[in-house]
This record gives C-alpha cells, structure tokens and sequence, in this order.
C-alpha cells in the first residue's frame, strides 16, 4: 500500500515538474515572440522616422525654407514675428526678378545671418540713388510698395555684374542693405519669397512687383 502511495507521489512530482516545464518552455516562446514583434516595430518606426528625416530635409533644401522676420527693415510690409515661407525651387531653375521680396544669406556671415529684402536691380542694372529717389538704368523707379514720401539715402551709383544683385529694405532709413555691405552674388539669395503663414490674421501669398 505504502509502495502505491510512493509511486503516486512520485508521478504526482514528475507530471508537475512536466506541466512546470512546458508552462516555461511555453511563457518563454511567448516572450522570444513578444520581443521579434518589438524589434520589428521599432525596425519599421525607425525606418519611416528616417525616411520623414530625408523627406524635410530634401524640402528644405531644394523646395522652400521657412524665415521668421526679425526687424523693422522691410515694415510696413513686413514685421518682426511673421513667418514666411520661402520658394527655392524658383531660383534653383530659374533667375530672381527686379521686385522679388526674397530671403538670403547675409553676404557678411552667411552662416549665422539671413534678411528678407527686395531685389532692386539684376545683372547688367545701373542703379543710382540721388536726392532721396532711386533711379534704374537712368529712369526713375516707381516703388507703390514704399510709404508716401519715404526718400532713400544716400547717394549710391553702382552697375552690377555677371550675377550681381542690389537689394534693399522697404523702410530705406531702417535698413540695412546693398546701400550699406553692398551687391549680393545670386549663390546669397535663398528664396523667393512665398507665403506667410504665421499670425493668422496676415496668411497670404506674398505680393510681388515687377520693374
């Protein structure tokens, strides 16, 4: 009687320590499986994170760029806080126009400085500013986009060259630009001036003048 009692123990003992077993054997099948679906996951996060990474930049770089403005140089057309939206593809394939507003690098520091100004005169130009009023190929320039009785100073004659532009500021006696660190080479000019999207009480296409 006792040896049955033994025998029964020990099988007892033997399928627990089975089911144990395979319940282990089983939960760790059940991990190795969480942790492939896991990896998987963050595989194809990962891969789509990079390709939204190479996607912006590849906009920023060759579509348009965003440009918050910073100073009273271009008011009242512009103010300080506005975010525009600049086209580069316009310049990558075609060339900026007498009226442009654009954004650029600061020829000075192009890697720490950018301005938004409006392309006055292109290649082959002669700008001349005297007695206040601004002159192009000898003829008098009509700026509807400049303030009434705004004068520009000072005197500046100056041809450009190969892909020389002269730019400058909607508020002429709070600008600094061509008048002051002169011609910008077309490699400076970033963008053409788009949209401005930011507050919303100013979300707009940019209007443009051609001279």
């Amino acid at each position: 009687m006792e040896n049955k009692q033994t025998d029964s123990s020990i099988d007892n003992a033997i399928n627990s320590e089975s089911a144990n077993s395979a319940f282990k054997s089983e939960k760790k099948a059940e991990l190795e499986e969480k942790a492939v679906y896991g990896a998987g996951c963050f595989y194809e996060l990962t891969k789509w994170l990079i390709a939204v990474v190479i996607f912006f930049c590849l906009i920023h770089f060759f579509v348009a760029t965003v440009f918050i403005v910073d100073g009273v140089s271009m008011e009242p057309n512009f103010h300080t806080g506005e975010t525009v939206i600049a086209n580069r593809w316009q310049y990558i394939f075609g060339n900026p126009e007498r009226g442009d507003v654009v954004v650029l690098k600061f020829p000075g520091d192009p890697v720490h400085k950018k301005y938004i100004k409006r392309i006055i005169g292109i290649p082959g130009d002669t700008i001349a500013i005297k007695d206040g009023e601004v002159f192009l190929n000898g003829k008098k320039l009509d700026e509807p986009y400049l303030p009434t009785e705004m004068l520009t100073m000072p005197n500046v004659n100056r041809t450009l060259r190969g892909s020389d532009y002269f730019l400058m500021g909607d508020n002429r006696p709070n600008s600094s630009d061509s008048r002051v660190w002169g011609i910008a080479d077309k490699r400076f000019l970033i963008g053409k001036g788009w949209l401005i999207i930011w507050p919303f009480n100013q979300v707009g296409v940019i209007q443009h003048y051609t001279f």
